[in-house]
């Protein structure tokens, strides 16, 4: 362990306390995206106490800080997210959620805590803290994205503020051994992909279907067809998901209708994949409606990327909970989407899940993580950023600074 990223005995039990008050009133006072006001209020008053400064970042809600060492270094970042769920709140805890219909059921009451008090300790240690550190405490990751609109993770880096990063790191709370660190190099959240399809037919008198070309027909063979993309057209060793949610065609008994509709989304943790599964839903649907005697018009909207940890950062990173005395365990895939990617798509990182117990599942009115994991998981997230600063050029020349594909067509 080293002498930057010690905890001392002095500070850790006062300030673990204090993390704990601030965590029971971002949870009892949870705001929807983009309109995390009082929690931004709230955020900017603790740093500020802390001597911590907050940098001009124009955002509306969220904000971006930084701790400066008083030694040479790069500069890295540290993220946690503020916004709730429209979610009635249903744990029976002593700080339930105050602000009617929403909570905080993803726990971003938790990671914004951790990373506050990461950024508290490093302050602390900013007199031996190499280079410097940037503190995210981001708006919106729930957020439904829209082009007018875009996700929080977006909004942060169009800023400008984090264009010098040269390393980005974030935690979140997930169900697990409590205060242990999950870490998975790799592929680790799922690409948010959406489709829709129209395809087009021509109606007719459901007794006569030999004058038309029956649409549901149509639609009913593409519902097959799409299963085969995960099934056999992507590696079957990485976790992907393909589901249809939504069709619609009709309105009455006795007339074939002229055009069907369905929509779905695509989930998948590998770039090469995110790719494959487009090209082949589009081809199965085109191709598909055309041997019917129909067209199909299909729309595909790219959501967030897959987390995407760089092997390097990972084998730091276990490096560094074992220094601390902090459990370490093997991640796992999840198909659902975080958008932390599109930090990773800038320059290479790690995002880690603290285990926070027997919290239940995620989104739904019963989720409550184990606070007790809050501070192994500050600990660890100081620990990260101030020796990822103070050896950078022992780790540097072992990341991965390719840009993939997949980044490379949408940068």
């Amino acid at each position: 362990m080293t002498a930057t990223t010690a905890t001392t005995a002095t500070n850790a039990q006062p300030l673990e306390s204090e993390l704990l008050e601030h965590y029971r009133w971002f949870h009892r006072h949870p705001e929807p995206s983009y309109e995390e006001f009082a929690t931004t209020a709230r955020l900017r008053g603790i740093l500020e106490s802390h001597g911590i400064e907050i940098l001009d970042s124009g955002l509306k809600t969220g904000l971006v800080a930084v701790v400066r060492g008083a030694l040479p270094g790069p500069v890295v970042a540290i993220r946690g997210d503020i916004d709730g769920l429209p979610i009635t709140e249903n744990t029976g805890l002593p700080y339930a959620s105050e602000n009617e219909g929403l909570m905080h059921g993803c726990g971003h009451d938790f990671n914004m805590t951790v990373a506050v008090g990461a950024a508290i300790l490093l302050q602390e240690r900013r007199d031996t803290l190499h280079g410097t550190v940037k503190v995210i405490l981001q708006p919106a990751e729930e957020g439904k994205a829209t082009k007018e609109r875009p996700t929080g993770a977006v909004q942060v880096l169009d800023t400008g503020v984090l264009d010098d990063v040269q390393a980005f790191f974030g935690t979140h709370d997930w169900p697990g051994e409590t205060g242990a660190i999950s870490i998975r190099e790799g592929g680790l959240t799922g690409a948010v992909d959406k489709f829709q399809a129209t395809i087009h037919g021509s109606g007719s008198h459901a007794a006569e279907p030999q004058h038309g070309v029956d649409p549901i027909t149509v639609l009913g063979a593409v519902l097959q067809g799409l299963q085969a993309v995960t099934a056999r057209n992507l590696d079957p060793v990485n976790p992907r998901v393909l589901s249809v949610t939504h069709v619609e065609a009709g309105s009455t008994w006795n007339v074939i209708p002229s055009t069907a509709f369905l929509e779905g989304t695509v989930r998948t943790t590998e770039p090469a994949d995110r790719e494959a599964a487009k090209d082949r839903a589009v081809a199965i649907i085109e191709r598909t409606a055309e041997a019917y005697g129909a067209t199909a018009e299909v729309s595909w909207f790219f959501g967030s990327p897959s987390v995407v940890n760089d092997p390097a950062w990972s084998r730091f990173g276990r490096r560094v909970a074992g220094d601390e005395g902090i459990a370490v365990t093997e991640d796992r895939p999840q198909l659902g989407g975080e958008d932390f990617s599109y930090y990773l798509q800038r320059v290479p990182g790690l995002f880690v899940h603290v285990g926070a117990g027997d919290a239940g599942a995620s989104h739904t009115p019963t989720f409550r993580p184990d606070p007790a994991a809050i501070w192994p998981g500050v600990r660890f997230l100081a620990a990260l950023a101030a020796r990822a600063t103070e050896e950078w050029d022992t780790v540097s020349p072992e990341i991965s600074h390719e840009i993939s594909p997949e980044t490379a067509k949408r940068a």
